[in-house]
């Protein structure tokens, strides 16, 4: 019988949607869609930058891109080597400084933000084989200890003969990088408290798991003890498996740490020699309406990861 005089225990945050529109929400649910949908792009193009374009008679197509199909080789996983990976990059991890960038300590204000550069790209899902959309450069501020306003920049149109148009948007009231990485070090209360958090939400509770962890790593400045924790308790997860000779959506080569739910393979990348996490990927593992398999779903390529002073800034290398 449990204590009621016991503290509760803390809750795992949850994460802002854009911190998580990547491959879960953006990609499979819309294979899980019952009723297919047309391919549709939703473009507001401001008024001076199509007037342009109209004026060079070039807006004869749709803004968005051509894009095509991208077809990897679907690769055997290894579930054995998993868990003895993932044990070495936890390893790795705890005997490491932090982040070259520093690892937040005391605040200062709140007037500091993570900034994270990536590449990335998505598909467009549905009448038809998916299409990768180009890749295209993503940067995002994240409040380091104060809930607050983010930001975030990347192109979300593409006009004939200008080329990608860049849009920034603030992103109010986020969780800032302090509580989403105050979790705990032990890797079973890590994982239990993941498993309360991710269950119950319609998706399969060990895919949801992984795909937190990801989060997590991807747009987060982690300390050295939470990331072997993560590390440790992925490796619980079942089903977990390696990819060897992978690359990330910036071309660098790499190991994968990867979980398959259905038809769907995620991956995330890391350097196979200092453990550094690159990127993410996912994509199809068998034959769907949405494509054959190796059918690439989304892939992501962190490219710097820093602490800057202001919304906005960039760090100065």
């Amino acid at each position: 019988m449990n204590d009621p005089t016991a503290p509760a225990a803390p809750p795992v945050p949850v994460l802002p949607a854009v911190r998580r529109q990547a491959l879960r929400h953006h990609l499979v649910n819309e294979l899980r869609r019952p009723v297919r949908r047309s391919r549709r792009t939703l473009l507001l193009v401001p008024a001076g930058v199509l007037a342009v374009a109209l004026a060079a008679g070039v807006v004869a197509h749709s803004l968005a891109p051509v894009s095509a199909p991208l077809v990897v080789t679907v690769a055997q996983g290894d579930h054995g080597a998993a868990t003895l990976l993932l044990q070495r990059m936890a390893a790795a991890a705890t005997g490491e400084p932090g982040p070259s960038t520093g690892e937040p300590g005391p605040s200062t204000g709140g007037g500091e933000y993570l900034y994270v550069k990536s590449r990335v790209a998505y598909s467009e899902v549905g009448d038809g084989p998916a299409r990768l959309q180009p890749v295209h450069e993503r940067e995002i501020w994240i409040p380091l200890f104060h809930r607050g306003d983010g930001q975030v920049r990347q192109p979300f149109y593409d006009v004939p003969l200008l080329g990608a148009i860049p849009s920034t948007r603030k992103l109010p009231d986020m969780t800032p990088n302090a509580q989403v990485v105050d979790l705990p070090a032990d890797p079973d209360e890590l994982l239990a408290k993941l498993y309360q958090r991710h269950t119950g939400q319609g998706n399969d509770p060990d895919s949801a798991v992984f795909t937190a962890i990801g989060d997590i790593l991807r747009e987060s400045l982690v300390p050295p003890q939470i990331r072997a924790a993560l590390y440790r308790a992925a490796a619980k997860i079942p089903d977990v498996e390696v990819v060897r000779g992978v690359t990330d959506a910036a071309g660098r080569p790499g190991i994968a740490v990867a979980h398959t739910d259905r038809s769907w393979r995620h991956e995330w990348i890391f350097d196979e020699r200092t453990f550094d996490y690159l990127g993410e990927r996912s994509y199809l593992v068998q034959d769907t309406v949405d494509g054959p398999a190796g059918t690439v779903l989304g892939m992501s390529a962190v490219t710097q990861r820093a602490v800057v002073p202001d919304l906005g800034a960039r760090p100065k290398r």
